[in-house]
């Protein structure tokens, strides 16, 4: 493999283990999994957006964000769910064994 097209993956799955991380950290915060949940939660009066803040557009922005990483992991051979297991593959790390 060439080292420019392994060195891309690696840093593309380093920026959506970044982007997960951040949207986890937001939806723990208010405790939704879609930006739809966190919409409803607004106009039912649970949330206001004065509280909410940058959050909504920022949650709303890493998930298009996600989605684009992963279409391009998806255009250098890497699936979703497999990012893990290419990394390391990619970083030639060693196998652990289940074994002890």
């Amino acid at each position: 493999m060439k080292d420019i097209k392994k060195a891309d993956k690696i840093i593309l799955i380093e920026k959506l283990r970044l982007i997960e991380s951040e949207i986890f950290r937001l939806s723990a915060k208010y405790g939704i999994k879609t930006v739809e949940q966190l919409d409803t939660l607004v106009a039912s009066g649970k949330l206001t957006e004065k509280i909410l803040g940058d959050d909504l557009f920022t949650l709303d922005h890493l998930l298009s964000e996600k989605e684009k990483v992963e279409k391009e992991l998806e255009k250098l051979n890497v699936r979703r769910g497999e990012q893990w297991k290419n990394l390391q593959d990619l970083l030639e790390l060693q196998k652990l064994s289940s074994k002890i």
